[in-house]
């Protein structure tokens, strides 16, 4: 199964504005259960933490990792059966 993350900013009320002083990456697998895996004060970095997370091999047992993603947006074919 394949990994898949969210990211969301972490937020606090300040008079009458919210301010956003973090954000939270949280691997959200099993839709039923999320979890958080990290904190980042800067938006960049949760990203790519959430993109490492996600080409990572499962670690159920039996688990292979997926291979179906197509990172390289220049392999226009890549996925197409008709070939």
């Amino acid at each position: 199964m394949a990994r898949t993350t969210r990211k969301e900013p972490i937020s606090e009320e300040q008079a009458e504005a919210i301010i956003i002083t973090g954000w939270r990456v949280i691997d959200v697998t099993p839709p039923s259960a999320p979890k958080e895996i990290t904190r980042h004060d800067h938006e960049p970095d949760a990203i790519e933490v959430a993109r490492r997370f996600e080409t990572k091999p499962p670690n159920e047992p039996g688990s292979v990792p997926d291979g179906t993603q197509d990172d390289d947006a220049s392999q226009t074919n890549m996925g197409n059966v008709d070939e």
